[in-house]
């Protein structure tokens, strides 16, 4: 189906310079194949968009947060979680 896509997209590209636009084999598979050019197109396109959003998506640089426990009070004593990305929030 590739190769059909493209077909239509060289007769495109050979009318547009004023060749063959009479030709009637030229329509017929221009009238035919216009599917699989749409198709190919597509995929093209989609290709071109995945590697934009490629190259926008970065890594995240995020510390991992802290767990801590202390004697305490309690028999199980006092836990606790520090979170660095939420310090630097509350400054």
């Amino acid at each position: 189906m590739i190769w059909q896509g493209l077909t239509v997209e060289i007769i495109k590209i050979v009318w547009n310079h004023g060749h063959f636009v009479d030709n009637k084999w030229l329509q017929m598979i221009h009238d035919n194949w216009w599917c699989h050019w749409i198709a190919y197109k597509t995929n093209a396109t989609m290709q071109d968009v995945d590697r934009q959003i490629e190259d926008l998506v970065q890594a995240a640089e995020v510390d991992e947060p802290t767990f801590w426990e202390e004697e305490g009070e309690t028999p199980l004593g006092r836990m606790g979680l520090r979170a660095p990305w939420l310090d630097e929030e509350n400054d």
